[in-house]
Formats: C-alpha cells, sequence, structure tokens
C-alpha cells in the first residue's frame, strides 16, 4: 500500500482516480501555468473501462499530491487513450484553466488606461477569465501608475499583462487557483532549504554558460509632452543596470516597450537583466519525495531562494540561488521532485546582496 504522501489524484465531478503507472505535475516562473500527466496502463484481462472514466477533454479538475492540493482549478486539455492485444492504456493531460488567457485576446474595446496601476489594468483585462492579478515580493514601484496605456490588437491577455509586468520589473507566477502573480524576491528574504551533497540531494547538474552574458543592459524610452513637460523632459528617459561579473565590455541598449520615465526604464532594464541573468546558471537537483516539509510542497515555492552546498558542483562549494521550476514526478525511478534553480537576481533583475553562504563572484565557480 502505498504511503499517503506518495498517492497522486485527479478529481473530476467528486470522484477521485489515482494508481497511475506515471505522474508528472510541474510548475515554472517561465512558463507560469502549471502541467500536469498522468498515465496508466493494465494487462487487457484487468484493465479498467477506461471509456467509462469521466475524463473528458475540457473537464474540470483538481489535483492532489500526497492529499494536498497543487491545482485547485484545473483542467484537462489531453486524452490519449491506447490499447493493443495485451494491455490498455490511458494518459491524462491538462493546466490550470486560466491558462486559457494566454490563447485569448483583450478585450480592446476598453481603449485605452490613463492613471492606472498595473494591478488595476492586470485584474481587468482578467475580469472575463474569473482570474485575479497581486503583486508580491519587494513590491516597490509595481504599482507606480501608468500615464497611458493602450491595448494593441489582437493582443493575448496573458502577452498584455506580461507586457506591463515588463515595465515593472514583475515576473509573473500563478496560485494553485490559477490566479496570477506579479513578483519580485526581495534581497531580504532568507532561505527557504539547505541542499547538501551527500544529505538530502539524490542527483545535481550545473550548467554555467558565458556565451550571452551582458556586462550593461540600457532601457531607452520616452515620455507623453504635455504642456508643463516638453523638449528634454519628455525625451532621452533611460536606465543602466550594471552585471559587474561580466569582465568585457558587453553592453546591450534596446527601446523600451512603452513610454515611461527614468524609474519605469530602470525597472524595465532591470527585468531584461533578469531573464540574461536567468540563462547563465543553471543548476539541476533531484530530492526525494514531493514535500519540502511537513507543511509544503516543492511545487509552492517556486521564485524562492535556496542554500545549495556541492563542491562537485561548485568550486566555492556553497551558493545560494532561487528556485525556477519544479517538477515533482512518480514512476519506476520512485517519487521524486527536481527542481531548476538559477541567480537569485532571475527574480529582482538583480542589485541584490546576498548573505550567507555566498561564495565570492556571481557564478560560485
Amino acid at each position: 500500500m502505498p504511503k499517503p504522501t506518495e498517492v497522486a489524484e485527479i478529481v473530476v465531478n467528486g470522484q477521485r482516480f489515482s494508481n497511475f503507472e506515471t505522474v508528472s505535475v510541474s510548475r515554472s516562473g517561465v512558463d507560469p501555468f502549471p502541467k500536469f500527466s498522468f498515465t496508466a496502463a493494465s494487462p487487457i484481462e484487468s484493465a479498467p473501462n477506461w471509456a467509462g472514466m469521466k475524463l473528458g477533454i475540457g473537464d474540470e479538475c483538481e489535483i492532489l499530491l500526497g492529499g494536498r492540493q497543487v491545482i485547485s482549478k484545473g483542467r484537462i486539455t489531453g486524452r490519449q487513450p491506447a490499447f493493443d492485444p495485451q494491455q490498455h492504456g490511458l494518459q491524462i493531460l491538462g493546466t490550470t484553466n486560466s491558462a486559457a488567457v494566454v490563447r485569448a485576446t483583450v478585450d480592446h474595446n476598453k481603449g485605452e488606461y490613463k492613471g492606472y496601476t498595473l494591478s488595476q489594468i492586470a485584474n481587468a483585462a482578467l475580469k472575463p477569465h474569473g482570474t485575479k492579478f497581486s503583486v508580491k515580493g519587494d513590491t516597490s514601484g509595481m504599482d507606480k501608475p501608468f500615464e497611458k496605456v493602450a491595448v494593441q490588437f489582437g493582443e493575448t491577455v496573458f502577452a498584455f499583462i506580461e507586457r506591463l509586468c515588463r515595465m515593472r520589473n514583475a515576473y509573473i507566477l500563478c496560485e494553485k487557483n490559477g490566479d496570477l502573480i506579479g513578483y519580485r524576491l526581495d534581497s531580504a528574504t532568507k532561505t527557504i532549504a539547505d541542499l547538501q551533497e551527500g544529505r538530502n540531494i539524490l542527483a545535481g547538474s550545473a550548467s554555467f554558460n558565458y556565451e550571452g552574458a551582458l556586462s550593461e543592459i540600457q532601457a531607452q524610452g520616452q515620455r507623453p509632452g504635455k504642456d508643463e513637460r516638453f523638449g528634454d523632459a519628455a525625451r532621452d528617459q533611460s536606465a543602466t543596470v550594471k552585471n559587474s561579473s561580466v569582465k568585457e565590455h558587453v553592453p546591450l541598449i534596446f527601446a523600451a516597450e512603452m513610454p515611461g520615465d527614468q524609474a519605469e526604464m530602470r525597472m524595465r532594464a532591470q527585468h531584461e537583466n533578469g531573464y540574461n541573468l536567468a540563462d547563465q546558471l543553471t543548476v539541476q537537483i533531484t530530492v526525494q519525495g514531493w514535500f519540502r516539509d511537513e507543511s509544503s510542497l516543492w511545487l509552492e515555492h517556486i521564485g524562492d531562494p535556496v542554500s545549495v552546498y556541492s563542491p562537485l558542483l561548485f568550486t566555492n562549494d556553497r551558493i545560494n540561488l532561487a528556485i525556477q521550476a519544479v517538477s515533482a514526478t512518480q514512476g519506476p525511478a520512485g517519487t521524486l521532485s527536481q527542481l531548476t534553480l538559477v541567480l537569485p537576481g532571475a527574480y529582482n533583475g538583480g542589485d541584490q546582496v546576498q548573505a550567507g553562504g555566498t561564495p565570492p563572484g556571481l557564478y560560485g565557480a
């Protein structure tokens, strides 16, 4: 009999389905909408009646791992039954129902928004889809009102919100109920776990990538002119973020997608720097089980910092990183969580001072 903490369930119309052969539930800060995949296969003589299982595409569902809810408002997006003379099989795929905002266009009859904040505009765009938006972490500057925001024809709801988040240095995450979060890692946030080679790390790998590293990133833009602001006060708004760990002179100057003042250009430059930092170090860590502790799953900690001790991966032995993605799996190899870790600056655009266990240099090697 499986341990209660290792049971995966799909709930549809109040009916629970478990005993799957393989399970995968993933969540990421790159693609914020969680994904799940459940497969089952049985010999022909004992196979359930897959046609009778009420698991159809489009069905709303709930996903639980170890009795803990990981997706409360999910939707089945794929159903793949198969059979041969020896066995019957079924694979169920899905995500949260709010993922529809990736393909749904914004109601641009709203025209434009003047003097509204990121949260106000995002919630207005999400309202028809029953989804909400909030901010979390270091929220300084996030709800600075936009002077004017126009919806672009054919722009999807998610693309619209993501465009605004870039101008506020906010990184989009997703709650278990599908609500979206504009997140920025606070530099004062303590690590939530200590991962150690030889103790609680089953497997690990690291990829250091200096090829695309930039020494500085500058965002340039303009502000709308008006009677009391014209000429130089409206033109030439710019801000620069630097990465002192890049020794060559490799600058990037780009035009911001939207107008804004210097503070907005700085947030836009930091956001771009965050994505550049995310590509420079990627660490894969596999741990036993789905739970970080008795009260939370690893899946619930996207964006949180962890401390990693691994002399085999880092020449400085220990480094603080942030969780970019988690894949909770179950199959022949057991019940596991694979964590994808990146530099913490990937979630705040840099300018973070780490405390405790921080190696010399940015990359820890």
